[in-house]
């Protein structure tokens, strides 16, 4: 049975990008373009990994993080992705995800 593997990124190129690199192998692929489109298919299915981009509108990565934590009983191993410039990174956020602290 194929591992399920959920992305979500609000950049067309990059989403394209990593669902043509991921579906090289044998992998079920769902993807999100945002936050909410995320939590909505997380509440359908679970998924053994998924790779979220921490700077969304409306609902950024951190944001879905916090409502998967109060909302859903899940599993699945998250990769955080960021390609900004590191002044529009929140630091704060980014330590309490390295120390597994998100509320």
């Amino acid at each position: 049975m194929a591992k399920r593997v959920m992305i979500v990124d609000d950049d067309c190129d990059d989403l394209s990008t990593m669902k043509e690199v991921l579906g090289k192998e044998d992998y079920e692929i769902a993807t999100a373009r945002n936050g909410e489109e995320a939590f909505d298919l997380l509440t359908k299915k679970n998924y053994d990994l998924i790779l979220i981009d921490i700077k969304m509108p409306t609902l950024t990565g951190y944001d879905l993080l916090r409502l998967m934590r109060k909302r859903i009983d899940h599993n699945a191993k998250m990769l955080y992705i960021s390609i900004v410039p590191k002044s529009d990174v929140d630091m704060k956020d980014m330590r309490k995800l390295k120390e597994k602290k998100v509320p």
